[in-house]
């Protein structure tokens, strides 16, 4: 394979999954401008090695093990251990991350944010204040004078009623006669 043969099978492997990467990158480090930063180095580091690169195997199974190095090496450097996930953990994520399709996950993605904007104002305020802004919940819970464990359950009934609201928008979309 010439230089622009292996440039453009890279794109072609690599375009799908950018999405899917960087989320899976977002989750090990839970910061959004980290996970970017890991993203472009992990793609560096694709590219130096793809020539090692097993076109049986998954590219994004591939491109997340890269990837999960490189978070450890990071989390490792920054002292942040505490982030760091299992590889038991990882490797669910992985999984998860290749169980979708990619068209079932952008159906998904589609769906989400359609449920976010159900959401009371309140509601989608403090989803921004922790998974946008980065901001841990017991940093939102003293700004808004509440108590940590009060965040906490707020959050998980947010995510759970995501959950079911997705899972009911997919279903609809796959059977519309059951409305």
């Amino acid at each position: 394979m010439d230089d622009r043969q292996r440039k453009t099978r890279f794109a072609e492997l690599l375009r799908p999954c950018q999405a899917r990467l960087l989320g899976y990158l977002h989750a090990l480090v839970r910061d959004l401008d980290d996970a970017e930063d890991l993203f472009q180095q992990t793609t560096v580091i694709l590219w130096k090695k793809f020539d090692e690169f097993d076109g049986e195997r998954s590219f994004l199974s591939w491109a997340c093990g890269i990837g999960r190095l490189e978070a450890m090496n990071f989390l490792r450097a920054r002292g942040r251990q505490k982030l760091y996930f299992s590889d038991d953990l990882n490797l669910l994520l992985v999984e998860a991350q290749e169980a979708f399709p990619d068209d079932e996950h952008d159906d998904r993605r589609a769906a989400l944010t359609g449920c976010v904007d159900k959401l009371r104002e309140g509601d989608r305020k403090l989803l921004q204040d922790v998974y946008a802004a980065g901001a841990s919940p017991t940093q939102v819970a003293q700004q808004l004078g509440r108590v940590p464990q009060s965040v906490q359950n707020s959050l998980r009934r947010i995510r759970k009623a995501l959950f079911e609201c997705v899972e009911r928008a997919l279903a609809q979309e796959k059977h519309p006669e059951a409305e």
